[in-house]
């Protein structure tokens, strides 16, 4: 051990208990425990094709469930803006990126806000231009949920072909939980028992 090292140590034991404990929990406090996790979260996502290898889902489930212990305050404060969508359980989006004939899906987004505007916007877009686009209300509900809920409502929906947008049946009603935010990442549950992990684009 250097001698700035033994110092320290000395420093150290000379503290009253209290001292130390306090001294010690706000050390490790330094380092995240999510500077580990959210990095496993995306290995996790990537391994699993984002969701299409269902052999990794209870691990993924496992890790958003450990991160969203550390959330702080109100999630949804950070909800506003545009989220690509890199990991779903929800099988019907799963199947535009594995089985619809058509096209390959490019990107998948949604933009949201749920206190000047809100709104919620879902788009799933496939490479040559074409889009399948969803869009309604959202706003925040006050409860006893274990996460901080959104409910929304699809009032109408679309699809470009070619060029050609065609207006479709809006797809219904239902919520969904936060269970972590921040300026990267957003971590979710849903009305259907799906679990969602968006990257912030926008």
């Amino acid at each position: 051990m250097n001698l700035s090292g033994m110092k320290l140590c000395g420093c150290i034991a000379l503290l009253p208990s209290s001292t130390l404990a306090f001294f010690l929990k706000n050390l490790a406090r330094s380092e995240p425990r999510n500077s580990a996790l959210l990095p496993e979260l995306e290995r996790l996502i990537a391994a699993s094709d984002s969701g299409i290898d269902g052999s990794y889902e209870e691990s993924i489930k496992d890790t958003m469930v450990e991160i969203s212990k550390s959330r702080e305050g109100d999630q949804r404060e950070s909800l506003p803006g545009r989220w690509e969508l890199i990991f779903t359980t929800e099988k019907e989006v799963n199947f535009f990126k594995t089985s619809w004939p058509f096209a390959e899906v490019s990107l998948i987004t949604q933009r949201l806000d749920i206190t000047d505007e809100k709104f919620v916007n879902n788009v799933i877009g496939f490479k040559g231009g074409a889009e399948f686009a969803v869009t309604g209300s959202a706003g925040p509900v006050d409860g006893d949920d274990e996460y901080d809920r959104v409910a929304f409502e699809f009032t109408s929906a679309k699809a470009v072909v070619w060029g050609v947008e065609i207006s479709l049946p809006p797809l219904g009603t239902g919520w969904f939980d936060t269970m972590y935010c921040d300026d990267t990442y957003r971590l979710s549950r849903d009305s259907r028992g799906d679990w969602s992990v968006f990257k912030r684009i926008g």
